[in-house]
């Protein structure tokens, strides 16, 4: 029996017991829909071995020969290339010969044709990653900003992102300024119409935080967000590589999106945007899921949780409970800046990554690193 598969039974056990979902959750370290999962696989089934692992491996399909594979594969790789929504390698050609009904190759057969034919795209240098970065929050969504981009007449607009780690389920909303009161709308709809997560992670854009003038002041995005019961987690500064996984669909966006196509007014740009999106979650493939595309990885809609509060934007959010979630980086001067308020901390944090969290209702800064608390400050918050 593998780890996966007691953790399994541990969850739905505990659950019988008498613990919530939420705490069940903390406690094997998975997100609130994987225990959905499982407790609903137990519930609807007699089999004793509900909580066993299947494989995914893919089924090839033998009812036709192979013949002509390197052009077969050529042709495929085109007509991919053609669509400037589809991704194009290795494993999109491998998923295309299935469909097709024919035998495929070997995915390092194809890669070798692809090499070959230089027909293979050049990758992106890889990041340079840090060590003791906090890594353990789950059910974490990622969101950003791309632009300003502009249409033709010189209309300036931005990008939107937003995607799911777990799933990689995503969407992009063009927006014609970045103001909180443009992309907050944008957030709600993918939470209505996806589901929430527990936290919301996030760089240091102004928009997202809310005002210089008034630092400890929510703005509408972090009212929406907490009013949600999602923690928001702000990376460290100048590090955009730290939300990896939206810059990277960021780049998606510009190279298979924006990049491959006009338009003529900011209208066709939203609705095209859309239809991306679609085409995205129904297509896009990630080793890291097994070759599966979002929509194979999220769960039913009965079973996810979406946001069902209503919100009037026009009325102010009152906040009076939440944390806010800070990591940074502590260099030799052991200062640690949180909302234009400087602590000195411990020297053996130096040169190190924390977790600084504000809780609202207890009026506290709280810093750790890793489980350690190493420090926690008076830190009062406006309470509406």
């Amino acid at each position: 029996m593998d780890n996966d598969e007691i953790l399994r039974q541990e969850a739905v056990r505990s659950y019988l017991q008498g613990l919530s979902v939420q705490e069940v959750a903390g406690q094997v370290g998975k997100t609130r829909q994987w225990v959905y999962k499982w407790i609903h696989k137990y519930q609807q089934t007699e089999d004793p071995a509900w909580y066993a692992s299947v494989s995914n491996a893919p089924r090839k399909v033998t009812n036709k020969t192979a013949g002509g594979i390197e052009s077969t594969i050529i042709e495929i790789r085109n007509r991919l290339s053609g669509n400037p929504y589809s991704q194009r390698g290795a494993i999109s050609i491998l998923y295309e010969f299935e469909r097709l009904g024919l035998i495929p190759p070997s995915i390092a057969t194809i890669n070798r044709i692809l090499k070959r034919n230089k027909l293979v795209d050049q990758s992106l240098s890889k990041r340079r990653k840090q060590k003791e970065y906090p890594s353990y929050f789950i059910g974490v969504q990622q969101m950003d900003l791309i632009g300003p981009k502009y249409l033709k007449g010189g209309f300036k607009f931005y990008f939107y992102t937003i995607i799911d780690i777990e799933t990689h389920y995503a969407s992009v909303y063009p927006v014609k300024d970045k103001s909180a009161k443009s992309i907050t709308p944008c957030l709600m709809d993918f939470w209505q119409s996806y589901q929430l997560p527990d936290f919301l992670q996030m760089d240091n854009e102004l928009s997202f935080r809310g005002s210089n003038r008034y630092p400890r002041g929510l703005g509408l995005l972090l009212r929406v967000t907490l009013i949600n019961n999602v923690s928001p987690i702000f990376i460290p500064q100048a590090e955009p590589w730290r939300n990896g996984v939206v810059e990277k669909f960021n780049d998606t966006v510009l190279k298979h999106f924006y990049g491959s196509q006009t338009f003529s007014s900011f209208e066709e740009l939203k609705e095209k945007a859309r239809k991306f999106s679609i085409f995205h979650n129904e297509n896009h493939r990630y080793s890291s899921q097994s070759n599966r595309t979002p929509n194979q990885m999220i769960e039913p809609e009965e079973r996810r949780i979406m946001m069902k509060i209503q919100i009037d934007l026009e009325s102010r959010i009152l906040i009076d409970s939440g944390r806010l979630i800070f990591i940074r980086f502590i260099r030799s001067d052991l200062k640690l800046n949180i909302l234009n308020t400087t602590f000195i901390l411990k020297p053996e944090l130096k040169y190190s990554y924390v977790v600084a969290e504000i809780i609202i209702e207890k009026n506290v800064l709280v810093v750790k690193q890793n489980t350690t608390l190493y420090h926690v400050f008076p830190f009062v918050m406006p309470m509406s």
